[in-house]
């Protein structure tokens, strides 16, 4: 027997938190203006825009990962004045030249972007050219121009949210957020990927969220058992550019331990659902969305009161308080 309240004050604990919006804005906006203003590329920047998860409003908050706290992302698109026929290569390693000139010093060239790590937010920076109501973005591997479409992207969610009544963003950042309890070490299917399948398989009427996230598992096991079978990825076509499957870039085994672990995880979470002891349920919860799936108010205030009723045996058996609040030593630098 879980509550409604309990998902509410989740996904209230998986956001991004204040200072984690701040950072990322400061960090994307003085980027931003060193590329406009740079001497060189300032010739080639027609503008700059978000995009990704951060400008989705479906990421959620960075956590430690095997002892080390994972930096929040940003995607920041740069659309520029080369054509195709400039090389790929060519036009990464000018907003490279751009960056180091800005003063930014860890960087890794990727195949389609530069990545930017900064102290407290990672922000990858993907050269474009427009190409009618889409973007063109270099493959220094393919050396080639794919197509995309960011701002299609941005606009699908807002759609697809609006459609299932303001409930597909916290939809997704429960799954985002039980796939990182569980597949953190694998690289995909991850981040845009899941969401697609959750504006694909997620219930539009339904507005229990213990009730969407156990169907949404499900939906996802049952359409995808013959493609986890014959080791095969699904084919889910890219909301912002038809004819690409969102799944492209995803190994067949990587689908299938990713597959294999969801289908373990459905049935725990329908028996979590199905529980009707409050502690079990609970306790079956956090097996599957982490050990920050909150107890329900009920269960808080039982184990307050137990934790006091021990505080007052303890106080009753001869322990005394100072009359003062003492405070503890910290060490410098501590806040």
């Amino acid at each position: 027997m879980t509550t409604q309240q309990q998902f509410i004050d989740m996904l209230k604990d998986i956001e991004p938190s204040e200072s984690t919006v701040t950072a990322c804005s400061s960090a994307h906006k003085t980027l931003r203006t060193a590329l406009a203003e740079h001497e060189e590329f300032g010739d080639l920047h027609v503008e700059t825009f978000l995009s990704g998860s951060y400008k989705r409003d479906t990421a959620i908050r960075p956590t430690n990962v095997g002892g080390v706290l994972q930096r929040p992302d940003v995607d920041i698109i740069a659309v520029t004045s080369h054509t195709e026929e400039d090389e790929p290569q060519v036009v990464l390693d000018a907003v490279h030249k751009a960056l180091v000139d800005a003063g930014y010093k860890n960087l890794t060239v990727n195949r389609r972007s530069i990545n930017v790590k900064l102290s407290s937010v990672d922000m990858d920076v993907v050269p474009v050219i427009e190409d009618g109501d889409a973007y063109l973005i270099p493959d220094i591997h393919l050396k080639e121009w794919l197509t995309t479409n960011p701002p299609a992207h941005t606009q699908w969610t807002v759609d697809v949210n609006t459609q299932a009544g303001g409930r597909f963003k916290p939809l997704v950042k429960l799954f985002k957020w039980w796939r990182r309890v569980h597949l953190a070490d694998q690289k995909r299917p991850k981040g845009f990927i899941l969401e697609c399948l959750v504006a694909k398989h997620m219930n539009y009427t339904e507005a229990n969220y213990e009730t969407l996230f156990v169907k949404l598992l499900e939906a996802i096991r049952d359409a995808y058992w013959y493609d986890a079978l014959i080791g095969t990825v699904p084919n889910i076509e890219d909301p912002g550019v038809p004819g690409n499957n969102v799944f492209s870039a995803v190994k067949a085994d990587e689908f299938k331990t990713f597959y294999d672990k969801l289908k373990e995880q459905a049935a725990l979470a329908r028996k979590a659902k199905d529980e009707p002891d409050a502690d079990e349920a609970l306790k079956l919860w956090r097996q599957v969305l982490g050990s920050r799936f909150p107890a329900s108010a009920a269960e808080s205030r039982a184990s307050n009161g137990l934790a006091n009723t021990l505080l007052r045996g303890a106080v009753g058996g001869g322990l005394t308080f100072p009359a003062t609040p003492v405070y503890p030593n910290k060490p410098g630098g501590f806040a």
